[in-house]
Order: structure tokens, then C-alpha cells, then sequence
């Protein structure tokens, strides 16, 4: 089980049936009793603001990933903006705890993000050959 999936576990556990002791959390869960510790402490990091709760949620974590990404395609990839500045956007979000927010970071993904496309389209380009589906050039070529 991933890092995150246990983290979800403990924190619907915690909502369904309240505050319960170490033992009893890892009872319901399955997850040892230090790993419930280790958890509730970076469950605990994360909590700073209000909204901080939906981050640990399926449908937040899902709406996270889809802002994170689409920020850096559109802002990082398409419009160049800066790490710097992609960072100070997250931070003002309060979503440093939630994300790894720091320039270096938000660079690996954007380059992850860069591979990752040319990768997709290189996929689908031979998939399209492989169908028969050759593109002519429409400008007066081949």
C-alpha cells in the first residue's frame, strides 16, 4: 500500500469514527502503530488552514494533481513562466505542504511533464501509422 493510500486510510478512519488512540487506529486500519503515528504527524504538518481537510480526500487529492499539472502546461510550458514565480502562485494558494512547491521541484515536473507529452504524441503518431492513418502535408508536400 502507498504512502498516500495509508495516509487516506487513517484520515477517513478518523472521520468516520472520531478520535481514537494509536492502537485503535491501527486496529481499523491495518497500518502499524508507528506508521499511524508517523501519519497523523504529517497529517497534523499539513493542517494549517481551513481547507487543508480536502487535500486529504480522494477527490481533493485528484483536483490537486489536475491543478498542479494544468498550471505548469499552461503557465510553465506554454506561456513560460518562471519556477519562481509557478512557486509564489502554490505558496499563495497555501499549498506548499500539500505539494513540493520550491522552484527545483516544480522544474523536475515541468521537465516530467515536457517528457511525458513528446512521449504521448510520439505514441500516438505511431499508432496512427500502425492503422494506416498517414497525415499528408497539406502545404504542397509529400
Amino acid at each position: 500500500m502507498g504512502l498516500w493510500a495509508k495516509s487516506l486510510l487513517i484520515f477517513n478512519s478518523i472521520r468516520e469514527n472520531g478520535t481514537q488512540s494509536l492502537r485503535e487506529l491501527a486496529r481499523r486500519t491495518g497500518v502499524s502503530k508507528s506508521n499511524v503515528h508517523r501519519h497523523l504527524q504529517a497529517i497534523d504538518r499539513r493542517d494549517h488552514y481551513p481547507e487543508s481537510g480536502l487535500w486529504e480526500t480522494p477527490e481533493g487529492r485528484n483536483w490537486l494533481i489536475r491543478l498542479v499539472v494544468a498550471t505548469l502546461f499552461i503557465f510553465g510550458l506554454k506561456r513560460g513562466v518562471g519556477a519562481e514565480t509557478i512557486s509564489e502562485f502554490f505558496s499563495r494558494l497555501h499549498l506548499e505542504a500539500q505539494v513540493g512547491c520550491s522552484p527545483s521541484a516544480l522544474r523536475s515536473l515541468i521537465h516530467m511533464l515536457e517528457r511525458t507529452i513528446v512521449e504521448t504524441a510520439a505514441a500516438w503518431e505511431q499508432e496512427g501509422i500502425d492503422h494506416g492513418e498517414i497525415r499528408t502535408d497539406h502545404r504542397g508536400g509529400g
